[in-house]
């Protein structure tokens, strides 16, 4: 009942969108005073995240990405997109070419095309996932 309000009313509370960053250490190998071997985990309120499940459930039809991109997609990783870029090379590399590579961080860019996707909802969920989604990006 109650995330069927909050999906009826297009409301989100603003603890849903609260967290609590806890910094990881990459490797117990490395050199834990370094600022670049930890990485952040959000630990995210229990409602929320079965809110979460609940909106992408409910929406993922609509959710639809690019084949090329390999985040938040089911049964695609990091180590996907690492693979293809290797096997692309080594192609490339085998067949004499020169192989040139631009690397930049998209971290900010993959949500872009996550609320892209969302503009074919009716405008009472596109509302409601809107501010639910973008009050949590910075």
């Amino acid at each position: 009942m109650l995330f069927n309000a909050l999906l009826s009313h297009s409301f989100v509370p603003s603890d849903f969108c609260k967290g609590i960053i806890v910094p990881l250490l990459k490797s117990k190998h490395g050199i834990a005073t370094q600022l670049d071997m930890y990485r952040g985990i959000t630990l995210s309120p229990v409602l929320s995240k079965l809110l979460e499940m609940v909106v992408l459930y409910l929406f993922c039809e609509f959710l639809v990405n690019n084949d090329l991109q390999f985040v938040f997609k089911k049964h695609s990783s990091c180590s996907h997109a690492l693979f293809a870029f290797s096997e692309s090379i080594k192609y490339f590399t085998s067949n004499r070419n020169k192989v040139y590579a631009a690397l930049i961080d998209a971290s900010k860019a993959c949500d872009k095309d996550l609320h892209n996707g969302l503009e074919e909802l009716n405008f009472n969920r596109l509302k409601f996932i809107k501010s639910y989604w973008g009050s949590t990006t910075p």
